[in-house]
């Protein structure tokens, strides 16, 4: 078994080769995006099929920080549940943002029909009751989704054994989930924004922003340049204006399994998570691997992070016997990666308050890929000036 800490099996085996331009920032520009992970892709992608002027800045290689370390299960489930949403924002708006969510699922796929060779695959997800007074809300959750037109189906206990072989209390399934390659999906939105006039600099921080008159002023080592715009899209890595207290980051910890010609009744047909808090997770890969996440704890520092990895590491290969108790699996490759979460569940996209310029695509929680694809939508109609009523959710002072 080999012990990595921050970047999963295939971003240490493929030596993927170096992207970015080695070029002087330019003088000005509309939008500048730091971050060129996934988010920071997808709203380049978007805003440079406009034809604005984009720079995409990141301190690393191009989608070697959260997105590397990410399991790409793509639904539009949010860590709250709808109930729970309604209680915290009101009804109405927990409504929409699981509408916005599902939509962006959609809205995945359809990017992922334009590119080549991203991994994207459409897969049901199923979650368990993994305890049995979970059952009762799980089947509550299952008619509030279904009155407003979301996709769900709660399944009997049964039901799931037959289907998936996997030992529940009953489960909500939904047809609207999805896994992809992260990095083959992130390099290829950004080719594709290079390609239509985005200038992509690797390896080269954002040192400092700051305001002159009506333009956004970024500082790095390769020059300034004057945005319209900026669009921080760093992921866990906050940036400084962000509040204190907003944001709580936490590790999570995954494996996967070496290739396996038997993955049981289950035979990776969906993705599974549960009802537990924290809880796991756990889908297959194309060369029919297992790979299964969680065993969450608060970050506090790289170091303890790491001491933790064998521990949790255990508790991972024990979800997994007991999920799949016919399935003889060895351990291949173990990680961890950071995230992000909020109270409410929710990303923080659109203007940073007293700074309209200054824009947010932070995607926290466990499905930061799909509110990933909600920034973008919402970032390019401000760049644009368009109206996106749907900004106020998300936007960084709301109350909940």
């Amino acid at each position: 078994m080999r012990l990595h800490s921050g970047a999963p099996f295939w971003l240490v085996a493929d030596g993927l080769e170096e992207m970015g331009q080695a070029a002087q920032v330019p003088a000005t520009c509309d939008v500048a995006v730091i971050g060129a992970g996934i988010t920071g892709a997808l709203v380049a992608d978007a805003l440079a099929a406009e034809g604005l002027a984009v720079v995409v800045l990141d301190r690393r290689a191009p989608a070697c920080g959260s997105t590397a370390a990410s399991t790409s299960l793509i639904t539009y489930e949010l860590d709250t549940s709808l109930a729970e949403l309604s209680e915290m924002i009101g009804r109405e708006g927990a409504v929409r943002a699981y509408q916005l969510s599902s939509a962006a699922v959609a809205d995945l796929a359809g990017l992922a029909g334009t590119l080549p060779d991203t991994g994207f695959a459409p897969c049901p997800s199923v979650c368990l009751a993994t305890q049995r007074r979970r059952r009762h809300s799980l089947e509550a959750e299952v008619g509030l989704r279904q009155q407003y037109g979301i996709d769900a189906e709660f399944w009997s206990p049964e039901c799931v054994t037959q289907r998936y072989g996997l030992p529940s209390h009953g489960a909500l399934h939904t047809a609207t989930a999805a896994v992809l390659d992260p990095l083959r999906f992130t390099r290829a939105l950004l080719d594709r924004a290079t390609e239509r006039g985005a200038l992509l600099l690797s390896r080269t921080p954002a040192r400092d922003v700051r305001q002159e008159r009506d333009r956004l002023v970024v500082s790095t080592d390769r020059g300034d340049t004057h945005a319209r715009w900026v669009v921080y899209a760093m992921g866990y890595e906050m940036p400084p204006a962000l509040r204190a207290g907003l944001v709580a980051p936490h590790t999570t910890y995954a494996l996967v399994t070496e290739p396996l010609a038997d993955l049981g009744p289950w035979d990776g047909a969906c993705i599974v998570w549960e009802t537990a808090r924290p809880y796991f997770y756990m889908r297959a890969t194309p060369d029919r691997r297992v790979m299964i996440g969680g065993a969450d704890t608060p970050f506090e520092n790289e170091a303890w992070r790491d001491r933790l990895m064998p521990g949790r590491t255990k508790r991972l290969e024990q979800r997994l016997q007991h999920w799949l108790p016919t399935v003889a699996t060895e351990t291949a490759f173990v990680w961890a990666g950071t995230f992000g979460e909020t109270r409410d569940g929710l990303p923080y996209i659109g203007p940073m308050p007293g700074c309209p310029e200054a824009l947010y695509a932070l995607g926290y929680g466990a499905n930061g890929i799909t509110f990933g694809a909600v920034a973008a939508r919402i970032v390019t109609d401000i760049c644009l000036g368009r109206p996106n009523e749907d900004a106020r959710l998300f936007r960084l002072d709301r109350s909940s």
